[in-house]
């Protein structure tokens, strides 16, 4: 029990005994000596005097406050405040009513740490999880690109040899004029071009196939698509796929990782080959714009020979989900690519017609770094 001055007019045994103090030293003194041993009336605003708060708002008050018992231990304490009334309408002494929840606070706590541990494990498993679908997707494009490779290096060093050969049986038959001496340099830029276009061709293998690193910087669009139809560029003549461009050159650069992004692009056009019908022609036509009405970039990939049947709009973009026949594909692509996109705060979005074909298209916004159509039939969009 409290006075209207503050002091303690009554105490129970068990509040005395809690806070350990004996009957006489505590009747008479002032309430916040006692309950926060301090000298004067209590001052915080974010933990306001409950009495002063009985007294603005005239009606009881809860609170939850932090109080040193005589031993100076700390301890949790749930305050309720009750005003006793006078007929003129002024308040005659405040009920103060204690409990002590210092162990149901201590396991309240435990309880925080031992959920936040199990969502870090959680985040930790699930990037795990991340890198390890991302690498093996990267495994599985770098197993397309090396075969698709073989082929288009097989071509420029079978051109080099017989040029080899032929320089060789000329020179070994003393044959060389000086009137011949104009093919035979022709013949030596043609091998300075082809072996030009095979060092660039491993080179790109190479970049792509090296570690990926989650730094952002700032890069072009429009040439790392480019680079990536370089890639892609016999897997695409195999798929009977024509590429048709369209490129913004005054799209502004994104900031993101370019391996990454790199490995989106590569992925949706490798997509797009192999989702040609057999026997069937293709054409993928690419195009980039800038939107400043939004401050974001857009990048669309129409193929005009790929169709997503309406049972599929919720599955293509979950992991290992793929209509391709086995051995053709883990189904890693467009999940992985979602991953991607989502970590650069990008939206993929998805356009899909029987008689159209099927459009991709990316959006990035420019200071940072599944899908088909509704019931309805207009365009399903994935965050």
């Amino acid at each position: 029990v409290i006075t209207p001055e503050l002091e303690i007019a009554e105490a129970n045994q068990a509040f005395l005994e809690k806070m350990g103090y004996a009957h006489e030293d505590a009747i008479g003194r002032k309430c916040y000596e006692i309950f926060q041993q301090i000298a004067q009336p209590c001052s915080s605003k974010e933990l306001p005097c409950p009495l002063n708060e009985v007294i603005r708002n005239k009606h009881h008050c809860r609170q939850v406050r932090t109080r040193l018992a005589s031993d100076k231990k700390q301890r949790h304490i749930e305050v309720n405040v009750y005003p006793i009334w006078e007929k003129d309408g002024k308040i005659s002494k405040f009920i103060h009513i204690s409990r002590d929840i210092t162990q149901h606070k201590r396991k309240e706590e435990e309880l925080t740490r031992s959920l936040e541990q199990m969502v870090d494990e959680r985040t930790r498993q699930l990037k795990e999880t991340h890198d390890k679908l991302l690498h093996q997707d990267k495994m599985a494009s770098l197993g397309k690109l090396s075969a698709s490779v073989v082929h288009e290096i097989n071509n420029p060093i079978a051109g080099i040899l017989n040029l080899t050969k032929l320089m060789q049986r000329i020179i070994a038959e003393e044959a060389l004029k000086l009137k011949e001496l104009d093919p035979f340099n022709r013949y030596l830029n043609l091998m300075e071009t082809e072996t030009n276009r095979i060092s660039r061709i491993v080179s790109n293998l190479l970049s792509f196939a090296r570690e990926s690193k989650m730094e952002f910087n700032e890069l072009n669009l429009n040439r790392l698509i480019e680079k990536a139809l370089f890639l892609n560029s016999n897997l695409l003549k195999i798929s009977s796929v024509k590429v048709a461009m369209d490129l913004d050159q005054q799209m502004p650069d994104i900031v993101g990782s370019e391996d990454q992004l790199q490995q989106v692009v590569m992925n949706i056009i490798s997509n797009a080959a192999e989702a040609v019908e057999p026997a069937g022609e293709g054409i993928l036509s690419i195009t980039t714009r800038h939107l400043p009405k939004t401050d974001k970039i857009a990048v669309s990939f129409h193929n005009t020979n790929s169709f997503i049947p309406q049972e599929n709009f919720s599955k293509i973009f979950e992991p290992f989900f793929t209509t391709k026949k086995k051995g053709k594909g883990a189904g890693l692509g467009l999940s992985v690519a979602f991953g991607i996109i989502k970590e650069h705060d990008g939206t993929i979005f998805v356009e899909s017609n029987q008689a159209k074909g099927t459009t991709f298209t990316v959006r990035f916004p420019i200071k940072q770094s599944s899908v088909g159509l509704s019931q309805d039939g207009g365009p399903h969009e994935q965050h």
